[in-house]
């Protein structure tokens, strides 16, 4: 069966990094932002801005490892990639790959 994907660390991974990254843009957006522009505190955006580039780049990086090792579709990855720009994506893009994970099960 060639189309038969293994579940695999590299796959789990990559739905923990969604939900991290989805969680670090939706503090940055909503709490975050909020603070720095309405009650003058920018050390808010400070603190969370680079926690979320962080797992940003580490979430692109575990996604093209897998979509490297052919864990996902292309589309899928297309798919997680622009998830990860817009907040609450990053509920829509685990909700994904946990799909993926359990096909393979």
């Amino acid at each position: 069966m060639a189309n038969e994907v293994q579940p695999t660390p590299a796959l789990k991974h990559l739905g923990l990094m969604t939900l991290l990254e989805g969680g670090s843009l939706i503090a940055l957006v909503a709490i975050a932002m909020p603070l720095k522009y309405m009650a003058g505190m920018p050390e808010a955006v400070s603190a969370v801005g680079p926690v979320h580039g962080v797992f940003y780049l580490w979430t692109m990086g575990v996604l093209g490892l897998v979509l490297y090792r052919r864990l996902l579709p292309l589309k899928h990855g297309a798919v997680v990639a622009i998830a990860a720009l817009i907040p609450f994506g990053g509920l829509f893009s685990h909700h994904l790959v946990k799909r993926r994970l359990h096909a393979t099960d």
